[in-house]
């Protein structure tokens, strides 16, 4: 009787625990050796076309999508082969609605004293909402919003992968021409139009999207995880670019854009340790290279590469040189337009280099004001320049004017003018004798805070004299704006006032509005008699050319005698 009883309690107790288990939202199982599978939940497992009571294993596996048929059966397999006792596995799994659902399996593994296995218990849970979210997160991550192909973020990722297995591949960077420009004239919504259109059109040639990316505004990035015969790359290449040519003047009546590609082979095997960002700036100076020289699809090698190295050498570089002592000065006198004696001096920057020899400043002044290199390097000129006075003081026992390059972007520090007095100071240098030479450009003349530098240093006695007056950027709102006490007419002008009676004209009518507000004028480029008589007829004051001193180097101005005032 006593037995009974508790049967009948033990078959209640289950009852309820199996009405608690269909109250919950995730699904219950047992696997028997016999792979058979009992679900305890109905409300759960009634969505799904299987068997509720008893349901043979195939049944679950012919609902499941068939990207996950493989790695299921492998994962069961491995923990019943391995006795893994606790284990977990997602996958998806198709209702009765024909819509995939993710599904999380958590499961137990018991066996018996000789290690057999006597069942599998475990739970099932719908995940998909989870696994959308996650799937939103990782596209706000990783993809572009504009064109829906990855981002520069997942390229990194995706390259440091190749890199870390060593596989040997080919980075193609695509850029197109007067992006800006473009989107100046015909607007943003136009501009991520062409965008568009340049992905759809790479997209189409190169049909694995997982390995196209958008790295910057106007570039795109293909990477290859094997190396085409040149030809082969070539054609591919081409096809892209032609259908980009051939829908964009579908479109627009113009050729002003183009697509230009840069190629970068990944050495692969243990040679494939470079940084992945050099990596990519290195597919993309190429790219830029080509489209510098026409070419609309680059390689990195043979010239190229040397180029894209030197290019690198001069933006990694300029610290290091000015540390190892690398840059000098070179001065050319600026004479008296009526006596020919030396009124000033410019300094000149040059750069000797170990590796590549003699730099031109017009090769490396520009990048140097692009990552900002121009700020440590405008102090050091600074230094170079104030020592050079300092030593010739010490010679002839007076100072003389000097004319000092200075960056904009050093202008638009808001420590300069400190960090500049110091310097000065520390050679004991009167402001009287320095010239400070500014570049005329419209970011000077916009930039209230660089002009209000300028009238520091001008109240402090300092001269500013505008340089390359003439060269593009020419406005008559300087001459109101900015506090300077010198004008330089650039060589083209001093060149064309042979040539054309206008330009005569013009540099006198000058002369005479830069007399009446007390600036002095020079002219440049002077290289041969009839340059220097037409420019002392228009009345400039100074003179500054290779036809009375060439630049020299310090020592050789050491031994000229030039005017203290």
């Amino acid at each position: 009787m006593k037995s009974g009883i508790i049967n009948i309690n033990l078959a209640v107790n289950r009852n309820r625990l199996l009405e608690v288990f269909d109250a919950g939202s995730e699904g219950l199982w047992e696997l028997t050796p016999g792979n058979v599978v009992k679900f305890y939940n109905t409300r759960f497992y009634e969505n799904f076309d299987v068997t509720l009571n008893g349901s043979p294993m195939h049944e679950w596996i012919a609902i499941m999508h068939p990207d996950d048929i493989e790695q299921f059966q492998n994962n069961v397999n491995q923990q019943v082969t391995e006795k893994i006792s606790y284990f977990t596995s997602q996958y998806r799994i198709r209702n009765r609605q024909n819509d995939y659902r993710w599904i999380e399996a958590v499961g137990v593994l018991n066996t018996d004293e000789h290690g057999e296995l006597q069942y599998l218990v475990g739970s099932h849970k719908d995940i998909t909402e989870k696994k959308l979210h996650d799937e939103k997160l990782f596209q706000l991550a990783y993809r572009d919003s504009l064109t829906g192909l990855w981002n520069r973020r997942r390229l990194v990722e995706q390259l440091k992968v190749i890199q870390a297995d060593g596989v040997p591949g080919i980075i193609i960077t695509f850029g197109l021409t007067k992006f800006s420009q473009f989107v100046e004239v015909f607007g943003f919504e136009a501009g991520n139009q062409l965008i568009k259109l340049c992905a759809e059109a790479i997209s189409e040639v190169f049909t694995d999207t997982d390995l196209i990316f958008r790295s910057y505004s106007d570039e795109f990035v293909v990477m290859l995880k094997d190396c085409p015969e040149k030809s082969m790359l070539c054609s591919t290449i081409n096809k892209a670019i032609t259908l980009f040519d051939q829908r964009f003047r579908a479109i627009h009546d113009t050729t002003i854009q183009k697509l230009n590609a840069g190629v970068y082979q990944l050495p692969g095997g243990s040679a494939a340790t470079e940084d992945e960002e050099s990596i990519l700036y290195k597919s993309m100076l190429v790219m830029r290279h080509g489209k510098e020289h026409d070419s609309r699809i680059a390689f990195y090698a043979d010239d190229e590469q040397r180029a894209i190295e030197r290019h690198l050498f001069l933006e990694t570089g300029i610290e290091k040189s000015i540390q190892d002592d690398e840059f000098y000065l070179m001065f050319q006198p600026i004479v008296c337009a009526t006596t020919g004696k030396i009124k000033s001096v410019e300094s000149l920057l040059r750069w000797h280099s170990v590796i590549y020899g003699e730099i031109n400043p017009g090769e490396f002044i520009g990048i140097a004001e692009a990552n900002q290199d121009i700020i440590p390097l405008g102090y050091h000129v600074l230094h170079l320049a104030c020592s050079y006075v300092a030593e010739y003081r010490r010679q002839h026992q007076h100072d003389f004017k000097l004319s000092v390059n200075i960056s904009v972007i050093q202008l638009m520090q808001a420590d300069f003018v400190r960090r500049f007095l110091a310097i000065v100071n520390q050679y004991q240098l009167s402001p009287s004798y320095l010239t400070v030479e500014v570049t005329e450009s419209a970011v000077l003349e916009t930039n209230a805070f660089a002009v209000e530098q300028l009238l520091i240093l001008n109240d402090l006695g300092f001269s500013i004299s505008l340089d390359d007056f003439g060269s593009g950027y020419s406005s008559f709102n300087t001459f109101f704006s900015i506090p300077f006490t010198q004008l330089k007419l650039d060589r083209c002008i001093v060149k064309k006032m042979a040539d054309d009676s206008s330009v005569y004209s013009y540099v006198k009518f000058l002369v005479v509005l830069c007399r009446e507000k007390g600036i002095s004028v020079v002219a440049e480029g002077i290289e041969d008699s009839a340059h220097a008589e037409l420019v002392r007829e228009a009345g400039v004051d100074l003179m500054q050319g290779y036809y009375f001193y060439r630049p020299m180097v310090g020592q050789k101005l050491l031994e000229l005698e030039i005017s203290p005032d």
